[in-house]
């Protein structure tokens, strides 16, 4: 209980190895700012244009969700049970960790 969640090791495949601010895209390494700026100063309205501009959403496809959010203006995680679990950084639908 008295651990710092920031030190502890993942504890699953699906979650990250170290701090990885706000990407968006873990496939592409594509951070959430580069998304909304495709959308905001080059005028990309949606999915396919995202792909074509930043490669985000062009690997396994679980971004697509928060690309889509973007596009309508609003921040990319939504805080559901797909977001990484802010214990041990593994997708909170499947986590066991006691922060879950």
């Amino acid at each position: 209980m008295g651990q710092d969640f920031a030190t502890l090791a993942p504890t699953c495949r699906f979650a990250t190895s170290q701090s990885e601010g706000d990407l968006l895209c873990h496939c592409a390494q594509v951070p959430e700012s580069v998304v909304q700026q495709a959308v905001t100063e080059d005028g990309v309205d949606n999915l396919a244009g995202i792909i074509k501009a930043t490669e985000a959403g062009s690997g396994c496809t679980a971004c697509h969700c928060r690309i889509n959010r973007v596009l309508q203006g609003l921040p990319a995680k939504c805080g559901g049970r797909f977001d990484l679990c802010h214990g041990c950084g593994c997708i909170s639908a499947i986590c066991v960790c006691e922060a879950a």
